[in-house]
């Protein structure tokens, strides 16, 4: 399983994501630095993970293909 810990936005329905830095014209965050923001910084918060996000914003979360479990059948 994949480190899915980092910022999160709910942009209208939609989940953006950033692992190490969030950065525009009037703000930077830093993952080193998480603890020490106040959130919500701009709609974005820190989560250690993605299902954690999603729950908060309370938006369905599916798995990336890569962490789907793969059954062949029996």
């Amino acid at each position: 399983m994949s480190d899915t810990s980092g910022f999160y936005k709910n942009d209208d329905g939609w989940v953006l994501y950033g692992f190490d830095v969030i950065s525009n014209a009037n703000y930077v965050l830093n993952r080193d630095l998480k603890d020490t923001y106040e959130y919500p910084l701009d709609g974005w918060y820190w989560f250690d993970t993605a299902e954690e996000a999603y729950s908060f914003f309370n938006i369905p979360y599916t798995p990336p293909v890569e962490e789907l479990p793969i059954n062949f059948g029996e």
